[in-house]
């Protein structure tokens, strides 16, 4: 990251902040793990070419959530946001839903071992 300095002579500069971008970089990472865990996610494993977008849209919100955020920078992630499914309208415009998960409850209960069946003898001999 780069913040705004000034040169003896008074000229604006700006200058690299090794800390500053560490920090940055911290921020982006777990911000890029959470929303790895988003349903969305599915999609974009399935999607390799959204991968950047993603990235931006990570990159986008930390910049438009801070101090210095521009307008441009919201509608940026606005825009980023409906690309990669994280808006309503971008779920719509990609055709995807989110809907409940109505067998987890069923995948994550132990199964039961099934008793076994007694077989009744259904055939009888009859006469000679």
């Amino acid at each position: 990251m780069y913040i705004d300095d000034v040169t003896d002579s008074g000229k604006p500069v700006k200058r690299y902040d090794h800390e500053a971008s560490m920090q940055r970089k911290g921020s982006e990472l777990a911000l890029w793990e959470q929303v790895w865990t988003y349903p969305q996610a599915v999609a974009w494993e399935r999607e390799p070419w959204r991968w950047n977008l993603v990235a931006m849209w990570v990159r986008t919100f930390l910049t438009a959530s801070g101090p210095e955020a521009k307008a441009a920078d919201k509608t940026a992630l606005h825009r980023f946001g409906d690309q990669i499914g994280l808006t309503p309208a971008g779920l719509k415009e990609n055709g995807w839903q989110i809907v409940r998960d109505e067998v987890a409850a069923q995948r994550s209960t132990p199964k039961k071992k099934a008793e076994p069946v007694k077989r009744e003898r259904r055939l009888r001999a009859v006469g000679e």
